[in-house]
């Protein structure tokens, strides 16, 4: 006797190309996710060091001081926006990882997360006026962004 299986069906075996994207995004996520952190404490760090260079009594500090903040003026630096950007950007990798595991689950509405936040992430600096250093970072970061969604898209007829 032949055994029908009126349940479920089984779900489509996700494409290798599909498991890679997905391993290599999570694995950038979590760089993403530690180096955002640690880019706040740095930044942070260094927006309270400019103040206290200039604070300091001795002219050398006072001159190191005023060096470091005329350093970042010109390349539109503000450590104080960059730390928040980082931070930002660090808790912008939640929605993102969410996106990535719906589509390790192969659903359709986890790439249109992940390409909403996958391009606002990188946009975040410009959106902050962070002046040549937040167009570097936007740039770097759309053309890894946009190359994955396009990788990402190629795999939208796998998804359900």
């Amino acid at each position: 006797m032949e055994e029908t299986n009126t349940g479920a069906a089984m779900p489509a075996k996700r494409p290798t190309f599909l498991t890679v994207l997905c391993i290599l995004s999570f694995v950038g996520i979590a760089f993403s996710l530690i180096g955002g952190i640690m880019n706040y404490f740095t930044y942070s760090t260094l927006a309270s060091a400019g103040s206290m260079l200039g604070d300091m009594s001795s002219e050398g500090g006072k001159e190191m001081g005023a060096a470091m903040n005329a350093m970042a003026d010109v390349m539109g630096m503000d450590y104080g926006k960059m730390a928040m950007v980082a931070l930002i950007q660090a808790l912008l990798n939640i929605p993102i990882l969410i996106g990535v595991l719906m589509m390790w689950k192969q659903k359709k509405t986890g790439f249109y997360v992940y390409a909403a936040f996958e391009i606002i992430q990188p946009a975040l600096p410009l959106i902050m006026g962070l002046g040549l250093v937040g167009g570097i970072m936007a740039t770097v970061g759309l053309i890894f962004g946009v190359v994955f969604v396009v990788l990402y898209g190629l795999n939208l007829k796998h998804m359900s």
